[in-house]
């Protein structure tokens, strides 16, 4: 069993059919979680996309982001609350034991409250400097450890993380990792998604709080 998490996440930039082009061709084991994130697509459209990725990754759980609704209609795994999302106490009170719940986390004082409010994960950013994130200062390492310290649950980093990199966010703590360009538009994804998963097992030490979302197959 990995020690350390990898989640992969699209970019909001490709379209359904070369996200899986590129999943196809991938080796998606190596991944913990795949989270659809498409703030611009409602929630007909996350289901779509849901139900079309499922297949490629049949073994690993599948995330929608920031649509609870959209989460649970397509019966997927889990979901990841944004900053204008549900609450994970609001979200646990719909949802129950049906889905894992994941809430984005920009400090250490909002990484302890969604562990107050029940979520399963946090996932704290961003780190680096990314694309993702134009013209907003990263909150850093040190910002990282404040929340990994902070928070009685797993706490994934996310935000211009590379293989080069992953010691140095491991060391803090925290429970692996989030990905979005870094393997989907890479110019060699499934190389790529190959570097990540050898630099995350490589590292030794344990996190301070491993996170274990339950894989489809393992709910059946």
């Amino acid at each position: 069993m990995k020690a350390h998490s990898l989640h992969m996440i699209t970019t909001g930039r490709q379209p359904l059919e070369q996200v899986r082009d590129i999943l196809a061709r991938c080796p998606a084991k190596l991944a913990d979680a795949l989270h659809v994130r498409e703030k611009q697509r409602g929630a007909r459209e996350l289901i779509a996309w849901h139900d079309a990725l499922r297949p490629l990754m049949p073994d690993t759980p599948l995330f929608v982001n920031d649509r609870l609704d959209a989460a649970l209609a397509a019966g997927a795994d889990g979901v990841q609350l944004g900053g204008s999302s549900l609450t994970a106490a609001e979200a646990r009170a719909i949802a129950g034991s049906r889905l894992a719940i994941g809430r984005s986390v920009h400090s250490a004082a909002e990484a302890a409250q969604a562990a107050a409010e029940g979520a399963d994960f946090a996932v704290f950013g961003h780190v680096y400097a990314t694309g993702s994130k134009p013209g907003l200062t990263p909150r850093g390492v040190d910002a990282l450890r404040a929340a990994v310290e902070a928070a009685p649950i797993p706490v994934i980093a996310i935000g211009g993380i590379t293989p080069e990199r992953i010691d140095e966010v491991l060391s803090t703590g925290c429970a692996g990792v989030a990905v979005l360009s870094g393997i989907l538009e890479h110019e060699d994804p499934a190389g790529q998604l190959v570097r990540y998963r050898k630099a995350l097992d490589s590292f030794r030490r344990p996190p301070k709080a491993a996170l274990r979302i339950l894989s489809p197959a393992s709910r059946k």
